[in-house]
């Protein structure tokens, strides 16, 4: 019996989903959520401890449990790129210049080197790009599209006294997160109107991945036409509405921080303090001493 599943993209995309459980961390101010949510994108590329990122993966799935999500929602976006990070990882242990220049080799084959350093790169690697995933699956499930443009552009306004279009920032973020359904639904249409005419996207085959890759190419040009036909739309139904931009409006909706986002705030700022002190005491070097000592004593 064939699939009936392989054509729907918008159900297979977990990042970019909101779910509505009324959670804790739903009710949590958007601005806050915004400026937690960089800094962990920042902290999680600025620390080089393996530790710090495995305790921000743990902080980041302990949110995960607080809103109510299913975790396998969130881990389902690193299915589809699995394969390419774990290629990544073995380039920057095999092939990055540097990484396997310094310190002991663990394996060495001719002109491969790879040492403890360049290891730790290779996990850092993967680590990072989990603790940056999850982070943003957690940001969408717990944010909507309308709380996410009011928390851009009340963050921003500040800058419009200099003249920073915040309002046209806001609308631009609004439309393009909006967009990302509508053009995902016009290329299931697409695929499913080419195979219902004979196309192969090559599932079910071993090589199907590469061949879904070269299918993919021809849907491109009919996607651009229908992506310019609906901004063409919206162009024109902002200008019937005598939309001018954010200069002189007024705000409907006017947001007031509470104690518990205070409570949040602070709470995220102390995961990144910790992340970094477990960054600057170099406690993964402390532990990997400590294993050496004891796997010396065992033997």
């Amino acid at each position: 019996m064939a699939k009936h599943t392989e054509f729907e993209l918008f159900t297979k995309l977990s990042v970019g989903q909101y779910m509505p459980t009324d959670s804790v961390i739903h009710r949590i101010d958007p601005r806050v959520k915004l400026v937690l949510g960089v800094l962990l994108i920042c902290t999680a590329v600025w620390v080089g401890s393996v530790l710090s990122a495995v305790f921000l993966i743990i902080a980041v799935v302990f949110a995960l449990l607080l809103t109510r999500v299913q975790l396998r929602l969130a881990f389902a976006a690193l299915r589809p790129v699995a394969v390419f990070l774990v290629i990544l990882a073995l380039i920057q242990v095999f092939a990055v210049p540097g990484l396997g220049a310094e310190g002991d080799a663990v394996w060495q084959w001719r002109f491969l080197r790879v040492t403890h350093e360049s290891i730790t790169a290779g996990i850092l690697l993967i680590l990072r790009f989990v603790v940056i995933v999850l982070g943003l699956s957690l940001f969408s499930f717990t944010t909507a599209i309308t709380e996410l443009t009011h928390g851009i552009e009340h963050i921003m306004r500040p800058l419009q006294r200099i003249g920073f279009p915040a309002h046209e920032l806001a609308l631009t973020v609004n439309i393009a997160v909006r967009f990302i359904p509508i053009l995902m639904n016009e290329a299931e249409w697409l695929m499913k109107a080419q195979a219902s005419r004979g196309a192969d996207f090559g599932y079910g085959t071993r090589r199907g991945f590469f061949r879904r890759i070269k299918r993919l190419f021809p849907l491109f040009i009919p996607l651009f036409a229908q992506s310019l036909k609906h901004a063409y739309s919206l162009s024109e139904a902002m200008e019937a509405r005598c939309y001018v931009g954010g200069r002189g409006r007024t705000h409907f909706i006017r947001m007031r921080a509470k104690p518990g986002d205070y409570i949040a705030l602070l709470t995220g700022i102390i995961i990144v303090c910790i992340a970094g002190m477990i960054h600057f005491l170099h406690m993964d070097q402390h532990i990997w001493s400590m294993l050496n000592a004891l796997m010396r004593g065992g033997v």
